[in-house]
């Protein structure tokens, strides 16, 4: 079930090495290799984490990539802000990350004012939120995005924000994929000490669960993570 004309960009599926976390595909579980425990990891063994991490998303099979995406986003149309005339940023996917067209769907059916992120500056790492209105277009990195650019809300402004992700620890601090798009967009949350402004969800797979230390000071701490076993809220 599709909403609108969505673009979905799916590379090609590459062999598992080592594991990091939970295998997708086996569905057994696997703690991290202890090459990358310990403290917080240098960039060259952050680069390889998310590396392994994305391999682990891609080898999921496309029903079993399908179900257990549904199974996350009715976790994500539970909560509280998932309702009539509430602002909520999702993603369109890339890469193989959890599929957001059933919550899409949803959002519609319930009157849900949906926004997605757009990479407006490549090279300041800028992300806009416009709102989702019909058919879409490939944007940077192959993304896609609306094609009919409407006037963009500051994501303090949005209720949720569900966004992808390559990894995430059991604090709910999230690896991303090295952009720092989210990270500098949302960097008003760290600045605030009562009211962090929208509620920010992952959205991913269990196998993208990881016990290593890999966090940075700017990387970004979830509100909850949505996965198919259902929604994990952090303090």
């Amino acid at each position: 079930m599709l909403a609108g004309n969505i673009v979905q960009v799916r590379p090609e599926r590459k062999a598992l090495s080592a594991a990091v976390g939970p295998t997708c595909c086996s569905g057994r579980e696997q703690r991290s290799k202890t090459a990358f425990a310990g403290s917080a990891i240098p960039l060259s063994m952050k680069a390889a984490l998310r590396k392994q991490l994305r391999e682990q998303r891609r080898a999921l099979r496309e029903p079993d990539h399908w179900h257990r995406s549904l199974a996350a986003a009715k976790a994500v149309a539970r909560l509280r802000f998932f309702r009539a005339g509430r602002r909520v940023a999702l993603y369109l996917p890339f890469d193989a990350e959890s599929d957001t067209a059933a919550l899409i769907a949803a959002a519609w059916r319930r009157g849900v004012q949906v926004f997605v992120p757009v990479i407006s500056d490549r090279r300041h790492a800028r992300l806009r939120f416009y709102p989702l209105s019909g058919a879409t277009v490939p944007g940077e990195f192959g993304i896609s995005v609306p094609r009919l650019r409407l006037t963009p809300v500051s994501p303090q402004w949005l209720d949720l924000i569900v966004v992808p992700l390559v990894g995430v620890d059991a604090k709910g601090r999230r690896l991303g994929m090295g952009g720092g798009y989210y990270d500098r967009a949302l960097a008003f949350r760290g600045r605030r000490r009562y009211w962090k402004g929208p509620h920010l969800v992952g959205l991913a797979f269990d196998c993208q669960r990881t016990n290593v230390k890999f966090a940075d000071a700017w990387d970004l701490r979830l509100d909850s993570l949505a996965t198919e076993s259902g929604m994990e809220h952090f303090l």
